[in-house]
């Protein structure tokens, strides 16, 4: 009962404030009509009020109209009375149509009916006059126009709550620049509030929203000036403070009061010290004094209004188009790669060494001008060339013997035999290093070959990542913005990215002012509120004046990781090699590589082929591609033997899936609800064939549950030991954990082999 009533007092009182809020809105809206109405231009035009009547939005025409109807029946000058009956013209139309929103809610049909229900009322009261006809056409005309800028005032108010884009916040600066008109006849000692407050919204718009905006405020401040007939000459410089105002804006709050007093002594001496013109200084010095006494907390609420659209990224057709681009290179590089391979096949066979030619080299080399030239390779050819192909086999190495029936009978009648063991040493040893070039050659136009092909399965990853697996949600990119607008913290470019896991993840980039205060918990909370979801505290990188957040959802687990290593014979060099990290994307990735042999060697193995796998992982490639990569890497490393394993776990923070990628690695072990297993790979290591490929397994745990991967430093005495402390174990860290199993297999070694023992334990805890 307690909870009902509790649940009917906050339903109350949230009613109230809303009844409270709109009650002041429509107050609001009644006072802007009548301002708007009392505007007073070329001493007897009075268009302003049915201005804001033809363009308010229907939630506050009657307000509006009410507030144009009380200005019009107390006029500033006599004449009110046809500007009533305009207005109630445009009311009743907009009444009639308003089922027909397509009609009523077109600014241009509202200007137009606007326009002709004040030329028509003009029309009744015309005195005949060219003058009165020309500003009758000109009212017309200022008409429609107002009407066009206050109709796209208000719907900026209404629909842009993440942000104004130029064109709207120029017509919200022109409407008030409207309402100035309404004041500028209220003097206060001789002084103008109109124009006083003038000053402080060119101050105010140049400070929060640019030069642009400033200049704008100026230009229709000018007009205000020009249409009120305030003074002669001066009104110009209005528009010149405006452009100064924002020039200077990066310089900070004084730099820009200082500027419009500048120009406001500036435009005295245009003056030539007529009437007005000591009250047109006064009126800039006190406005810019006003703009300097606004505290900062007033100053983020009033930087809200005039608050610029960020950019707002959508997927379709910037995923489209990078998909396509992508596809294209994938099919490329994959056409780069089969070309290098049949020209590399073609100049091999162009290219090739003959072994042939290797008797005529000698020939040539040794029996130039020996008498007994043709006789041994004419007469006695056959024996003449085994004798020659018993020398190659010795200098090859394949026959250790030196004596040969054909060989003793080549040296007994061969006059240069020195010369010919010569040719033979020098020409097959050009011929061998020749075939051993070409070899790694070929070997180097594979490893080419096969690099073009990873990183053409990078790109058609990518275009498949862009394409299917994250989009972009501009509602909540909007909503995220809107949330730190109301916190004072200016967003210029916003993503919210939902991955192919529904997960979803912010970027956003923020103007950094000197009032911006960012207090991590306080954006979680609010950006959790704005996009309904619950997030981890937000990542902020500062640069220069602008900074980014990046928040991603809060996972259901967190890991307890710990790593031991044990050198080989205690040696200061480790030749396994490890990394953890998060991805982004929710997933906690352990890589173990265990380079061939112990040592120096196999440390830089190990270091390189975790580094590079974790690199390729980060930057967002496949395990495959990565793989393929990695691998043609090793190959090419050096032209000795160069391998190691690659043990990979992925672990799903959100849902606790784990996959299990590995390349040659020691088996993997997990204790899950109490009881151990283990995952074995078939696979070979990488570095030894071109083509290499992971063993995968998959498994869910829960909380509580232990994955634990090993070298084969710790599984050479078998895994049913490490399942039994496994099972056995209960209290205690990852680390913990890790120290132990790593003594454990030390000790199991000590009468064994030696080798290096890496131990990475991971324990996964419920988040809070």
């Amino acid at each position: 009962m307690k909870e009902l009533i509790k649940k009917t007092q906050e339903s109350y009182l949230e009613n109230k404030r809303e009844f409270i809020n709109a009650l002041s809105l429509h107050i609001l809206a009644t006072v802007i009509g009548f301002i708007a109405a009392r505007g007073l231009i070329l001493g007897s035009l009075m268009p302003f009020g049915i201005i804001f009547v033809g363009g308010s939005s229907s939630v506050f025409l009657p307000s509006v109209a009410v507030g144009s109807f009380l200005g019009y029946f107390f006029p500033a000058t006599s004449g009110g009375f046809r500007y009533i009956a305009a207005l109630l013209a445009v009311v009743s139309i907009r009444l009639l149509l308003s089922n027909f929103k397509k009609i009523c809610e077109n600014p241009v049909f509202l200007s137009v009916i606007t326009s002709i229900a004040n030329l028509v009322t003009g029309i009744v009261s015309y005195s005949g006059t060219p003058i009165d006809a020309i500003k009758l056409a000109a009212e017309s005309i200022i008409i429609l126009g107002g009407v066009f800028v206050v109709y796209r005032a208000f719907v900026a108010l209404n629909d842009e709550t993440a942000g104004f884009s130029f064109d709207s916040l120029v017509c919200l600066l022109s409407s008030a620049t409207i309402l100035i008109i309404g004041i500028a006849r209220f003097l206060v000692f001789g002084l103008s509030v109109g124009f006083i407050l003038g000053i402080v919204l060119i101050l105010v718009s140049s400070k929060y929203a640019g030069a642009a905006a400033s200049a704008a405020s100026g230009i229709a401040l000018s007009f205000v000036a020009a249409a009120t007939n305030a003074f002669e000459s001066g009104f110009g410089i209005y528009a010149f403070a405006g452009l100064a105002c924002g020039i200077f804006s990066s310089l900070g709050k004084y730099a820009q009061s200082v500027s419009v007093i500048a120009t406001g002594i500036i435009g005295l001496s245009f003056m030539q010290f007529k009437d007005g013109s000591s009250a047109f200084l006064t009126e800039i010095l006190i406005g810019a004094l006003f703009f300097l006494l606004i505290p900062r907390s007033a100053g983020i609420h009033i930087g809200k209004f005039f608050f610029y659209k960020p950019q707002l990224q959508s997927s379709e057709s910037v995923n489209h188009a990078l998909s396509l681009r992508l596809n294209l290179a994938s099919s490329a590089l994959v056409d780069v790669s089969d070309t290098v391979s049949q020209v590399s096949q073609e100049l091999g066979k162009i290219n090739a060494p003959d072994f042939k030619n290797i008797l005529s080299f000698i020939e040539q080399d040794a029996c130039a001008g020996c008498k007994l030239r043709l006789h041994c390779w004419e007469n006695k050819n056959a024996d003449t060339v085994a004798a020659v192909m018993k020398m190659i086999n010795i200098v090859k190495g394949c026959d250790t013997s030196d004596s040969d029936t054909s060989l003793n009978d080549f040296r007994g009648r061969c006059l240069r035999v020195k010369k010919v063991e010569d040719a033979v040493q020098n020409r097959y040893s050009a011929y061998a290093s020749l075939i051993s070039a070409e070899n790694r050659i070929d070997e180097v136009r594979q490893v080419v070959s096969e690099q073009f092909e990873g990183i053409s399965v990078m790109l058609d990853e990518l275009a498949l990542s862009l394409e299917d697996e994250q989009q972009f949600d501009y509602n909540l990119a909007e909503s995220a913005v809107s949330a730190l607008k109301n916190i004072g913290i200016h967003a210029t470019s916003c993503s919210a990215k939902i991955d192919k896991f529904t997960r979803l993840s912010l970027e956003i980039k923020i103007s950094l002012l000197k009032e911006t205060v960012l207090n991590r918990m306080q954006i979680m909370k609010i950006l959790s509120l704005a996009c309904e979801r619950d997030f981890d505290i937000p990542n902020i990188t500062k640069s220069g004046d602008f900074a980014v957040i990046t928040v991603n959802e809060h996972p259901n687990f967190r890991i307890d990781i710990g790593v031991e290593q044990r050198s080989a014979q205690s040696g200061t060099i480790c030749g396994d090699a490890y990394k953890y990290f998060n991805d982004g994307k929710g997933h906690f990735i352990m890589l173990l590589s265990d380079g061939m042999g112990t040592g120096g060697r196999a440390a830089v193995d190990g270091a390189m082929a975790s580094g590079l796998m974790s690199r390729l992982l980060k930057a967002g490639f496949g395990y495959d591609c990565s793989l393929k990569i990695l691998n043609s890497s090793m190959l090419f490393k050096s032209s000795d033997e160069s391998l190691a394993t690659m043990d990979v776990a992925s672990i799903d923070l959100f849902s606790g899936n784990v996959e299990l990628y590995k390349a040659g690695a020691a088996p993997t072990l997990v204790r899950r609800g109490g009881h151990s297993g283990r995952a074995e790979s078939n696979s070979l290591p990488i570095g030894i064939l071109k083509d290499v490929s992971f063993d995968r397994a998959g498994i869910k745990l829960k909380s509580g549950d232990i994955l634990l991967l090993a070298s084969d430093g710790v599984t050479f005495d078998g895994t049913e030991w490490i399942r039994a402390e496994l099972e056995n174990w209960r209290d205690g860290s990852a680390q913990d954990l890790a120290e132990y199993i790593c003594d454990c297999a030390r000790r199991r070694s000590a009468t064994n082999r030696q080798d290096d023992i890496t131990v990475m334990a991971a324990i996964l805890e419920k988040t809070d």
